[in-house]
């Protein structure tokens, strides 16, 4: 007998029905449903991409339909007694359903219908997890990263992917321009997202000269002097004073590694920002750090200041011919570069 087959499907679809019994008019939407015991005050959502702002609702059913597709990053905030919960979340896809809870003071997506890039995102991070958990190479972490990218490439959520690559290859101009080349296949609407990395990525891309020839200093006998610029490889420039702790901490590595300037024909140079020529000096003789240092004129034209350098210790990379290859923040950021070049 059918009868019961017919009544179970009907049965059914009104379960579906009574689940989400919202207007279907317009697909751009998404309910969200607030688990547990703790309520919010009220809920309001942002996309990042064209700030669209809904106004905030002040109980359920917390529905929220925006005017242009649902394809952005986008920030659900929780308002309860005086406080916001902030999380953001990559989103997709039409009539979005929603499970969040408000747990210990922290946001939590519980479940989410109906967005696959959400999905996406929730095993890329697992997969990173995984990944950095197990000590992966960095060679196989970039490959994981960069294929994630493009898989993700006309979504905003590549720009979070890209965001960690950036970081963890600051220093690599030829690994970052791997991922230029990739980013640089994304529609011009999407370069000028809020969330786009392009700009930060042309920056640290882009080839910076200076002319060392320029620049005097004082050298350890007091004379005013320019750098000898006669060494055929590459020189290290340190910026740095005395009363920087980083800095003297990385000279002590320094002092012990002198050997990995030499195996990668490297030339250090110090450029102290100090004032007081005594002091200068003994520390200098004390630990005998005897490659070439300077010290700045303390005017206009200072090389500190042509290059913008505010941060200490800073070092920069440089050919002979005044190309600055790339920057470092530590001794621990050149000495990567070395060991994989």
């Amino acid at each position: 007998m059918n009868f019961p087959r017919y009544l179970f499907c009907f049965i059914f679809l009104s379960l579906l029905t009574a689940c989400d019994a919202r207007d279907k008019s317009n697909p751009n939407s998404i309910l969200i449903e607030i688990k547990g015991e703790v309520q919010p005050d009220s809920i309001k959502m942002v996309s990042f991409n064209n700030s669209e702002e809904i106004v905030e609702k002040k109980g359920p059913p917390y529905e929220f339909k925006f005017n242009t597709p649902i394809n952005d990053a986008y920030n659900v905030v929780l308002f309860k007694n005086g406080s916001a919960y902030t999380k953001k979340i990559v989103l997709d896809g039409e009539y979005l359903k929603m499970k969040t809870e408000l747990k210990a003071e922290t946001l939590r997506i519980d479940t989410l219908i109906g967005s696959k890039v959400y999905n996406k995102s929730l095993v890329f991070y697992a997969r990173l997890d995984s990944l950095n958990k197990s000590g992966t190479s960095d060679f196989d972490l970039n490959e994981f990263l960069l294929s994630s990218i493009k898989k993700n490439l006309n979504h905003p959520f590549s720009f979070d992917i890209s965001d960690d690559y950036i970081e963890r290859n600051k220093n690599y101009k030829s690994r970052l321009m791997r991922l230029k080349a990739l980013l640089d296949e994304q529609p011009d609407d999407l370069k000028a997202h809020a969330l786009s990395v392009h700009r930060t990525l042309d920056d640290l891309v882009k080839t910076e000269y200076i002319k060392l020839s320029d620049f005097k200093f004082y050298d350890r006998d007091g004379n005013v002097a320019q750098v000898n610029l006669s060494h055929q490889g590459d020189y290290l420039i340190d910026f740095w004073f005395v009363q920087c702790p980083p800095c003297v901490k990385d000279h002590k590595k320094i002092g012990k590694h002198l050997d990995l300037f030499e195996a990668n024909n490297v030339e250090l140079i110090g450029v102290s920002i100090d004032t007081e020529s005594d002091k200068w000096l003994h520390y200098l003789n004390t630990n005998q750090y005897n490659w070439q240092n300077f010290r700045e004129l303390g005017g206009d034209n200072d090389l500190v200041e042509a290059m913008n350098v505010w941060e200490f210790p800073t070092y920069l990379l440089v050919t002979n011919d005044g190309e600055i290859k790339t920057k470092f923040y530590s001794f621990e950021d050149l000495e990567n570069y070395f060991t994989n070049l």
